[in-house]
Protein backbone atom coordinates (compact mmCIF):
# COMPACT_ATOMS: atom_id res chain seq x y z
CA UNK A 1 0.00 0.00 0.00
CA UNK A 2 0.90 3.79 -0.74
CA UNK A 3 0.77 6.39 1.79
CA UNK A 4 1.40 9.99 1.08
CA UNK A 5 2.20 12.34 3.82
CA UNK A 6 1.09 15.76 3.47
CA UNK A 7 3.23 18.34 5.13
CA UNK A 8 1.86 21.52 6.78
CA UNK A 9 4.29 24.35 5.45
CA UNK A 10 2.84 26.51 2.53
CA UNK A 11 5.82 25.84 0.25
CA UNK A 12 9.19 24.22 0.62
CA UNK A 13 10.57 28.12 -0.02
CA UNK A 14 9.13 29.16 2.65
CA UNK A 15 9.56 26.75 5.48
CA UNK A 16 12.91 24.23 4.74
CA UNK A 17 14.35 27.18 2.63
CA UNK A 18 13.60 30.32 4.68
CA UNK A 19 13.81 28.28 8.12
CA UNK A 20 16.01 25.73 7.98
CA UNK A 21 18.33 27.03 4.87
CA UNK A 22 17.70 23.73 3.03
CA UNK A 23 17.60 23.41 -1.43
CA UNK A 24 15.95 20.83 -3.06
CA UNK A 25 19.12 18.50 -3.58
CA UNK A 26 20.24 19.56 0.46
CA UNK A 27 17.06 18.17 1.11
CA UNK A 28 16.83 15.39 -1.09
CA UNK A 29 20.51 14.33 -0.36
CA UNK A 30 20.97 14.42 3.19
CA UNK A 31 18.03 16.30 5.76
CA UNK A 32 16.54 13.84 7.78
CA UNK A 33 15.78 15.67 10.48
CA UNK A 34 12.11 15.77 11.57
CA UNK A 35 9.28 13.38 12.74
CA UNK A 36 7.98 12.68 8.36
CA UNK A 37 11.21 11.22 7.56
CA UNK A 38 10.95 9.01 10.99
CA UNK A 39 7.54 8.22 10.71
CA UNK A 40 8.06 7.54 7.16
CA UNK A 41 11.12 5.30 7.46
CA UNK A 42 8.86 3.84 10.30
CA UNK A 43 6.20 2.46 7.70
CA UNK A 44 8.59 1.46 5.18
CA UNK A 45 10.01 -1.05 7.82
CA UNK A 46 6.19 -2.04 8.35
CA UNK A 47 5.76 -2.76 4.45
CA UNK A 48 4.03 0.75 3.59
CA UNK A 49 5.48 2.58 1.08
CA UNK A 50 5.51 6.36 1.85
CA UNK A 51 5.68 9.55 0.53
CA UNK A 52 6.19 13.20 0.99
CA UNK A 53 4.16 15.31 -0.71
CA UNK A 54 5.02 19.01 -0.19
CA UNK A 55 3.69 22.32 -2.11
CA UNK A 56 6.57 24.52 -3.30
CA UNK A 57 7.04 27.23 -5.23
CA UNK A 58 9.19 26.33 -8.21
CA UNK A 59 9.79 22.42 -7.63
CA UNK A 60 7.51 19.96 -9.14
CA UNK A 61 7.65 16.07 -9.99
CA UNK A 62 8.71 12.51 -7.47
CA UNK A 63 12.03 12.12 -6.55
CA UNK A 64 13.47 8.93 -5.19
CA UNK A 65 16.07 9.09 -2.34
CA UNK A 66 18.49 7.36 -0.83
CA UNK A 67 16.36 6.35 2.37
CA UNK A 68 14.17 4.39 -0.19
CA UNK A 69 11.53 7.33 0.60
CA UNK A 70 10.19 9.33 -2.15
CA UNK A 71 9.19 12.96 -2.13
CA UNK A 72 6.68 14.32 -4.05
CA UNK A 73 6.96 18.46 -4.63
CA UNK A 74 2.99 20.13 -5.57
CA UNK A 75 3.01 23.38 -7.51
CA UNK A 76 1.42 25.99 -6.34
CA UNK A 77 -0.58 28.45 -8.40
CA UNK A 78 0.51 31.44 -10.12
CA UNK A 79 -1.99 33.27 -8.46
CA UNK A 80 -1.12 32.44 -5.38
CA UNK A 81 2.46 33.12 -5.42
CA UNK A 82 3.12 36.49 -4.09
CA UNK A 83 1.33 35.92 -0.78
CA UNK A 84 4.03 33.16 -0.27
CA UNK A 85 6.79 34.94 -1.94
CA UNK A 86 7.01 37.93 0.33
CA UNK A 87 6.94 37.48 4.14
CA UNK A 88 5.45 40.65 4.75
CA UNK A 89 2.48 39.62 3.18
CA UNK A 90 2.33 36.20 4.43
CA UNK A 91 2.48 37.13 8.03
CA UNK A 92 -0.57 39.56 7.66
CA UNK A 93 -2.47 36.87 5.77
CA UNK A 94 -2.25 34.89 9.04
CA UNK A 95 -2.01 38.08 11.58
CA UNK A 96 -5.55 36.97 13.01
CA UNK A 97 -7.39 33.32 13.26
CA UNK A 98 -9.64 34.28 10.27
CA UNK A 99 -7.47 35.58 7.89
CA UNK A 100 -4.94 32.25 8.93
CA UNK A 101 -8.05 29.86 8.08
CA UNK A 102 -8.55 31.77 4.52
CA UNK A 103 -4.80 31.69 3.92
CA UNK A 104 -4.69 28.38 4.55
CA UNK A 105 -8.17 27.53 2.70
CA UNK A 106 -6.50 29.46 -0.36
CA UNK A 107 -3.29 27.87 -0.15
CA UNK A 108 -4.14 24.72 -0.27
CA UNK A 109 -6.57 25.72 -3.28
CA UNK A 110 -3.63 26.66 -4.46
CA UNK A 111 -2.20 22.76 -4.80
CA UNK A 112 -5.34 21.16 -5.07
CA UNK A 113 -4.92 20.00 -8.90
CA UNK A 114 -1.41 18.30 -8.66
CA UNK A 115 -2.42 16.81 -5.51
CA UNK A 116 -5.12 14.88 -7.09
CA UNK A 117 -3.05 14.12 -9.93
CA UNK A 118 -0.54 13.04 -7.66
CA UNK A 119 -2.51 11.01 -5.66
CA UNK A 120 -3.90 9.22 -9.01
CA UNK A 121 -0.50 9.10 -10.69
CA UNK A 122 0.70 7.71 -7.05
CA UNK A 123 -1.64 4.96 -6.56
CA UNK A 124 -2.18 6.45 -3.18
CA UNK A 125 -4.41 4.09 -0.68
CA UNK A 126 -4.31 6.89 1.86
CA UNK A 127 -3.94 10.61 2.32
CA UNK A 128 -1.84 11.16 5.52
CA UNK A 129 -2.48 15.14 6.62
CA UNK A 130 -0.12 16.95 9.25
CA UNK A 131 -2.56 19.23 11.01
CA UNK A 132 -6.12 18.62 11.72
CA UNK A 133 -7.06 21.96 13.10
CA UNK A 134 -6.34 23.53 10.01
CA UNK A 135 -8.37 24.67 7.43
CA UNK A 136 -5.92 22.95 4.70
CA UNK A 137 -7.69 19.63 6.55
CA UNK A 138 -11.09 21.16 6.70
CA UNK A 139 -10.98 21.69 2.50
CA UNK A 140 -9.10 18.51 1.91
CA UNK A 141 -10.79 15.79 3.59
CA UNK A 142 -14.17 16.69 1.18
CA UNK A 143 -12.21 17.07 -2.04
CA UNK A 144 -10.06 13.77 -2.45
CA UNK A 145 -10.86 10.37 -3.48
CA UNK A 146 -8.96 8.42 -1.18
CA UNK A 147 -9.09 7.99 2.81
CA UNK A 148 -7.69 10.71 4.54
CA UNK A 149 -6.14 10.42 7.96
CA UNK A 150 -5.00 13.43 9.62
CA UNK A 151 -2.54 13.58 13.09
CA UNK A 152 -1.22 16.20 15.67
CA UNK A 153 2.45 16.95 15.21
CA UNK A 154 2.86 20.07 17.51
CA UNK A 155 -0.47 22.70 16.27
CA UNK A 156 -2.37 23.76 18.64
CA UNK A 157 -5.85 23.63 18.78
CA UNK A 158 -6.46 26.87 20.60
CA UNK A 159 -7.12 30.34 18.22
CA UNK A 160 -7.94 28.51 15.50
CA UNK A 161 -11.42 28.77 13.46
CA UNK A 162 -13.27 25.29 14.30
CA UNK A 163 -16.64 26.15 12.30
CA UNK A 164 -16.38 23.71 9.98
CA UNK A 165 -14.83 20.80 11.93
CA UNK A 166 -17.39 18.29 13.00
CA UNK A 167 -18.03 18.33 9.30
CA UNK A 168 -14.42 17.52 8.55
CA UNK A 169 -14.04 15.04 11.08
CA UNK A 170 -17.10 12.93 10.37
CA UNK A 171 -15.10 12.79 6.56
CA UNK A 172 -12.01 11.80 7.97
CA UNK A 173 -10.92 7.95 8.49
CA UNK A 174 -8.92 8.38 11.72
CA UNK A 175 -8.05 11.45 13.69
CA UNK A 176 -3.95 10.45 15.32
CA UNK A 177 -3.74 12.40 18.38
CA UNK A 178 -0.32 12.47 20.44
CA UNK A 179 -1.70 13.00 23.91
CA UNK A 180 -5.23 11.76 25.37
CA UNK A 181 -6.01 15.08 26.74
CA UNK A 182 -5.79 15.84 22.51
CA UNK A 183 -7.81 13.08 21.90
CA UNK A 184 -10.54 14.24 24.38
CA UNK A 185 -10.71 17.60 22.76
CA UNK A 186 -11.17 16.46 19.40
CA UNK A 187 -13.62 13.49 19.93
CA UNK A 188 -16.02 17.02 21.38
CA UNK A 189 -16.21 17.71 17.79
CA UNK A 190 -17.20 14.68 16.75
CA UNK A 191 -13.56 12.82 15.75
CA UNK A 192 -12.70 9.17 15.37
CA UNK A 193 -9.79 9.61 17.42
CA UNK A 194 -6.84 7.28 17.95
CA UNK A 195 -3.85 7.73 20.63
CA UNK A 196 -0.98 7.85 17.97
CA UNK A 197 2.05 9.74 19.86
CA UNK A 198 5.51 10.01 18.53
CA UNK A 199 8.02 7.23 19.29
CA UNK A 200 11.64 6.75 19.60
CA UNK A 201 13.92 4.11 18.34
CA UNK A 202 15.25 2.56 21.44
CA UNK A 203 18.25 0.84 19.68
CA UNK A 204 19.65 4.00 18.45
CA UNK A 205 19.11 6.66 21.42
CA UNK A 206 20.11 4.51 24.46
CA UNK A 207 22.57 5.06 27.72
CA UNK A 208 25.91 4.71 27.30
CA UNK A 209 27.62 3.60 30.96
CA UNK A 210 30.80 3.50 29.13
CA UNK A 211 30.40 7.82 28.70
CA UNK A 212 30.59 10.06 32.13
CA UNK A 213 27.98 13.37 31.64
CA UNK A 214 29.71 16.81 32.13
CA UNK A 215 28.08 19.81 33.79
CA UNK A 216 26.56 21.17 30.07
CA UNK A 217 22.85 21.78 29.10
CA UNK A 218 22.22 20.91 25.93
CA UNK A 219 18.65 21.67 23.97
CA UNK A 220 18.33 20.26 19.93
CA UNK A 221 15.37 22.69 18.51
CA UNK A 222 14.78 24.69 15.52
CA UNK A 223 15.66 28.62 16.13
CA UNK A 224 12.32 29.76 15.59
CA UNK A 225 12.28 31.40 19.45
CA UNK A 226 8.47 32.15 19.71
CA UNK A 227 7.35 28.34 20.04
CA UNK A 228 10.61 26.90 20.95
CA UNK A 229 11.59 29.64 23.68
CA UNK A 230 15.92 28.85 23.36
CA UNK A 231 16.26 32.59 24.99
CA UNK A 232 14.98 30.89 27.85
CA UNK A 233 17.86 28.68 28.03
CA UNK A 234 20.54 31.36 27.50
CA UNK A 235 18.62 33.79 30.36
CA UNK A 236 18.93 30.79 32.33
CA UNK A 237 22.79 30.29 31.80
CA UNK A 238 23.83 33.89 32.96
CA UNK A 239 22.12 32.35 36.52
CA UNK A 240 23.62 29.19 36.62
CA UNK A 241 27.36 29.25 38.02
CA UNK A 242 30.44 29.38 35.77
CA UNK A 243 31.21 26.67 34.62
CA UNK A 244 28.09 25.56 33.56
CA UNK A 245 28.10 25.42 28.99
CA UNK A 246 25.00 25.20 27.17
CA UNK A 247 25.30 23.63 23.93
CA UNK A 248 22.56 24.47 21.23
CA UNK A 249 22.06 21.65 18.14
CA UNK A 250 19.68 23.05 15.40
CA UNK A 251 19.43 26.32 12.64
CA UNK A 252 16.78 29.20 11.91
CA UNK A 253 15.99 32.10 11.62
CA UNK A 254 17.10 33.43 14.75
CA UNK A 255 20.44 32.42 15.30
CA UNK A 256 22.14 35.74 14.93
CA UNK A 257 19.29 37.24 17.62
CA UNK A 258 19.99 34.34 20.11
CA UNK A 259 23.83 34.93 19.07
CA UNK A 260 23.57 38.48 20.06
CA UNK A 261 21.72 37.46 23.28
CA UNK A 262 24.59 35.31 24.60
CA UNK A 263 27.04 38.36 23.84
CA UNK A 264 24.39 41.29 26.13
CA UNK A 265 23.88 38.50 28.66
CA UNK A 266 27.82 38.08 29.15
CA UNK A 267 27.68 34.39 28.25
CA UNK A 268 29.08 33.81 24.77
CA UNK A 269 31.89 31.62 26.02
CA UNK A 270 30.15 29.19 27.55
CA UNK A 271 27.51 29.23 24.60
CA UNK A 272 28.04 26.97 21.26
CA UNK A 273 25.63 26.85 18.38
CA UNK A 274 26.09 23.75 16.74
CA UNK A 275 23.61 23.93 13.70
CA UNK A 276 22.56 20.77 12.12
CA UNK A 277 24.36 17.90 12.86
CA UNK A 278 23.80 14.40 12.09
CA UNK A 279 21.69 11.68 14.12
CA UNK A 280 25.06 10.17 15.25
CA UNK A 281 26.66 13.31 16.54
CA UNK A 282 22.84 14.38 17.77
CA UNK A 283 23.40 10.58 19.86
CA UNK A 284 26.81 11.57 20.97
CA UNK A 285 25.44 14.79 22.77
CA UNK A 286 22.88 13.74 24.39
CA UNK A 287 24.41 10.30 25.80
CA UNK A 288 27.04 13.08 27.50
CA UNK A 289 25.21 16.22 28.45
CA UNK A 290 24.59 16.29 31.99
CA UNK A 291 20.58 18.03 31.34
CA UNK A 292 18.59 18.08 28.67
CA UNK A 293 16.06 21.26 28.13
CA UNK A 294 13.61 22.24 26.15
CA UNK A 295 11.61 24.67 27.14
CA UNK A 296 8.79 25.20 24.33
CA UNK A 297 5.63 27.04 24.44
CA UNK A 298 3.75 24.57 22.40
CA UNK A 299 4.99 20.77 21.31
CA UNK A 300 3.80 17.77 20.87
CA UNK A 301 5.20 14.67 22.62
CA UNK A 302 8.65 16.08 20.62
CA UNK A 303 11.03 13.34 19.04
CA UNK A 304 14.37 15.68 20.53
CA UNK A 305 12.80 15.41 24.11
CA UNK A 306 12.38 11.40 23.84
CA UNK A 307 15.50 10.81 22.05
CA UNK A 308 17.06 12.48 25.18
CA UNK A 309 15.41 10.60 27.87
CA UNK A 310 16.16 7.31 26.13
CA UNK A 311 19.45 7.86 26.43
CA UNK A 312 19.43 8.56 29.93
CA UNK A 313 19.75 12.00 30.18
CA UNK A 314 18.15 14.49 32.71
CA UNK A 315 15.72 16.20 31.56
CA UNK A 316 13.96 19.42 32.13
CA UNK A 317 11.00 20.05 30.05
CA UNK A 318 8.12 22.75 29.89
CA UNK A 319 5.02 22.43 31.74
CA UNK A 320 2.72 21.89 28.68
CA UNK A 321 -0.02 19.49 28.09
CA UNK A 322 2.15 17.18 25.81
CA UNK A 323 4.95 17.16 28.22
CA UNK A 324 3.17 16.40 31.19
CA UNK A 325 1.71 13.49 29.53
CA UNK A 326 5.09 12.40 29.23
CA UNK A 327 6.85 13.24 32.62
CA UNK A 328 5.95 12.99 35.53
CA UNK A 329 8.15 15.63 37.25
CA UNK A 330 10.53 14.67 39.81
CA UNK A 331 10.53 10.90 39.06
CA UNK A 332 11.75 10.55 35.21
CA UNK A 333 12.20 14.57 34.40
CA UNK A 334 11.00 17.91 35.89
CA UNK A 335 8.33 20.15 34.46
CA UNK A 336 8.67 23.89 34.90
CA UNK A 337 6.68 27.27 33.63
CA UNK A 338 6.71 28.25 30.31
CA UNK A 339 8.87 31.31 30.30
CA UNK A 340 10.32 31.85 33.57
CA UNK A 341 14.29 31.28 33.44
CA UNK A 342 15.17 31.49 36.98
CA UNK A 343 12.60 28.41 37.66
CA UNK A 344 14.24 26.80 34.67
CA UNK A 345 18.11 27.74 36.39
CA UNK A 346 16.61 26.34 39.66
CA UNK A 347 15.70 22.74 37.78
CA UNK A 348 18.62 22.22 36.31
CA UNK A 349 20.35 22.27 39.32
CA UNK A 350 18.17 19.87 40.58
CA UNK A 351 18.42 17.26 37.38
CA UNK A 352 22.09 17.56 37.99
CA UNK A 353 22.00 16.34 40.98
CA UNK A 354 19.80 13.66 40.63
CA UNK A 355 20.51 12.86 37.21
CA UNK A 356 21.62 8.98 37.38
CA UNK A 357 17.94 8.16 38.74
CA UNK A 358 16.18 9.86 36.87
CA UNK A 359 18.20 9.29 33.67
CA UNK A 360 17.74 5.93 34.20
CA UNK A 361 14.04 6.45 35.24
CA UNK A 362 13.68 8.23 31.86
CA UNK A 363 14.76 5.75 29.45
CA UNK A 364 12.45 3.06 30.90
CA UNK A 365 9.68 5.19 30.49
CA UNK A 366 10.24 5.53 26.57
CA UNK A 367 11.02 1.74 25.92
CA UNK A 368 7.80 1.06 27.79
CA UNK A 369 5.48 3.62 26.47
CA UNK A 370 7.29 4.88 23.24
CA UNK A 371 9.05 2.82 21.48
CA UNK A 372 8.82 3.11 17.25
CA UNK A 373 9.20 -0.65 16.98
CA UNK A 374 5.55 -0.87 18.68
CA UNK A 375 4.19 2.50 17.77
CA UNK A 376 5.03 2.40 13.77
CA UNK A 377 3.34 -1.19 13.79
CA UNK A 378 0.20 0.11 15.16
CA UNK A 379 0.42 2.84 12.90
CA UNK A 380 0.71 1.31 9.94
CA UNK A 381 -1.93 -1.74 11.19
CA UNK A 382 -4.37 1.08 11.66
CA UNK A 383 -3.62 2.73 8.13
CA UNK A 384 -4.62 -0.54 6.67
CA UNK A 385 -7.40 -0.60 7.99
CA UNK A 386 -8.88 2.24 6.36
CA UNK A 387 -8.44 0.85 3.67
CA UNK A 388 -9.51 -2.91 4.48
CA UNK A 389 -11.73 -2.46 8.07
Amino acid sequence: MNVAILLSCGSFEGFFGRVLGQTRESYLASYRGDWSWYYAAGLLQNGIKPILYIPSLVESGRYQTDAGIDVRFLPLAAWYQPIEKRPLLKRLSRATRFSLYADERCNTLAFMAPLEQGLVQDEIGVLYVQEYWSGRFDHIVHRVGVPVVAADHGGLAKGVVKWFKRRAFAKAAVIYCQTPDECDVARQYGAPVKLQPNGCDTTQFLPNSGVERRKSVLTVARLTNKQKRTSDLIRAMALLPDDWTLDIVGAGPDMDMLKQLTVELGVAGRVAFHGFVGRDEVQRHLQTCGVYAMPSSNEAVAIAALEAMGSGASVVLSRIRAFESLVEDGVDGRLVSVGDPAALASAILDAWENRQARGARAAETVRRRFDTTTLYRDLARSLRMTVSP
